[in-house]
């Protein structure tokens, strides 16, 4: 029997717009249900009372709040960004990004390679998502890491801006990293779907920041930077 079928790539293209109502609108309702299911299992928990029953209903719950956890990120990725600003020491925020990483990626941590170069700098940031495209940029590194590969989280200080780097060394010559992040959907990766790179970039739009992805050739190093401006104590911002 003859398939009939119409190709994917003959129907018209979906603007980015409409992609992210949808995106907002499947993960909206998918959490509703989970949340639904999480009711139930409650319920049902608490008329079984003590017991086996009662500790499978439990490990379903948990379960079911992961893919919720899941589908409330993906949903996300493409809310709207509202940044709430406010002063903060870049030393400090540092620091903070150090426990969080040691927290997130327990023994892949131990890879990491801090080199922190700054004095008392304060930086206008919202810091939970400063936070976040940090975290994004080093589990992108080390989903990537070349075997027992060191990975460089780099902060310092220049005129009156701070940059931000993640390297890590390359076997291969990496050639496309200026088009990291300017379209979602491009890997079918689980749980990135080429999403956290489009996340950084939409970030960092908003606080201001250049994102600036590329290969260095000379020390086979792939580097991921930006910066923000700051303002040192006693200093007007720039």
């Amino acid at each position: 029997m003859r398939e009939l079928s119409t190709p994917f790539e003959n129907a018209a293209p979906i603007a980015v717009p409409r992609l992210v109502h949808f995106v907002r609108q499947v993960t909206h309702d998918v959490r509703n249900g989970l949340n639904a299911i999480d009711l139930q299992a409650a319920f049902i928990a608490e008329i079984a009372g003590e017991g086996e029953v009662a500790e499978e209903l439990g490990k379903l719950r948990r379960m079911v709040t992961h893919v919720t956890h899941g589908m409330q990120e993906l949903s996300g990725r493409f809310g709207e960004l509202r940044p709430t600003v406010m002063m903060y020491p870049v030393e400090e925020f540092m620091q903070g990004l150090k426990e969080a990483v040691e927290k997130e990626f327990e023994t892949q941590a131990k890879r990491i390679v801090w080199e922190v170069k700054l004095g008392d700098e304060e930086m206008e940031m919202d810091y939970q998502l400063l936070q976040n495209v940090l975290l994004e940029l080093i589990s992108n590194a080390i989903f990537f890491r070349e075997g027992d590969q060191a990975i460089h989280c780099t902060a310092w200080s220049e005129k009156g801006t701070v940059h931000f780097e993640v390297r890590q060394t390359k076997a291969q010559p990496v050639t496309d990293a200026d088009q990291w992040g300017r379209q979602p959907l491009v890997s079918s990766r689980r749980g990135g779907y080429g999403l956290g790179l489009f996340y950084v970039r939409r970030v960092l739009d908003v606080l201001g920041g250049g994102f600036e992805p590329g290969y260095d050739a000379k020390t086979a190093e792939l580097k991921v930077r930006f910066c923000l401006p700051v303002k040192s104590a006693g200093m007007p911002a720039p």
